[in-house]
């Protein structure tokens, strides 16, 4: 994977889920940064290239996601930046520009986030030729 692959902020609590999704993104050819909440994620934002798209947990300790998205609203941070909430909570927040439901399956979820971000693929044997 290349440093041009698109990168996606995973902000979610709980480590089996947030490894699986990392792992399936990766992949799938994007890079992944993961943080543990709203506030891992606010301090990593300061310091780090802004993301192409943010996956978001809602239900999390220090700061929830509800929080997280108030905040990027208030101080304008990733206007632009799609944000989809994957979470267990039924509750759809203003802000996301997708919801998808825990669980979800495979093929749902890289399909919201091809929308959005597609992957950049590198062919290793190089452009095609005619």
């Amino acid at each position: 994977m290349t440093d041009s692959a698109p990168l996606i902020l995973l902000i979610e609590d709980e480590e089996d889920i947030r490894d699986a999704v990392a792992t399936l993104l990766e992949m799938e050819g994007y890079r992944v940064a993961q943080c543990i909440h709203g506030q891992d994620a606010w301090n990593w934002l300061k310091s780090h290239p802004r993301p192409g798209l943010v996956m978001l947990d809602l239900m999390m300790p220090v700061m929830d996601g509800q929080a997280f998205l108030a905040r990027l609203s208030e101080e304008r941070m990733l206007e632009g930046v799609p944000i989809i909430v994957l979470s267990g909570s039924p509750f759809h927040p203003p802000g996301a520009s997708a919801y998808l439901r825990k669980p979800v399956a495979v093929d749902p979820l890289m399909e919201v986030v091809r929308r959005f971000l597609p992957p950049s693929r590198e062919d290793p044997e190089g452009p095609p030729t005619s």
